[in-house]
């Protein structure tokens, strides 16, 4: 979030070109942490027998890790697609 805000005032242009270009890694991603945040709340409240909160702690981890990996990527590859 920092570094996107410090890209906006530095280089609004360069801004515009990497956001538009990976909305929807990015968007994922921030889905994904909000996912995890929530997955570790609720983590101690589900019954045993319900999908445990630890998996969807892990499900939303990988998720941002993935994305992660995606937006890097592509901006070391330069894909402007």
């Amino acid at each position: 979030m920092l570094g996107g805000g410090g890209l906006l005032a530095a280089f609004p242009l360069a801004y515009g070109l990497i956001f538009s270009a990976l909305y929807a890694p990015i968007v994922a991603m921030l889905l994904a942490l909000v996912f995890r945040g929530v997955a570790f709340e609720f983590r101690w409240r589900t019954r045993p027998t319900a999908v445990s909160g630890t998996s969807r702690f892990s499900g939303g981890s990988l998720l941002a890790a993935l994305s992660q990996g995606v937006v890097l990527g592509a901006l070391l590859q330069g894909n402007k697609r």
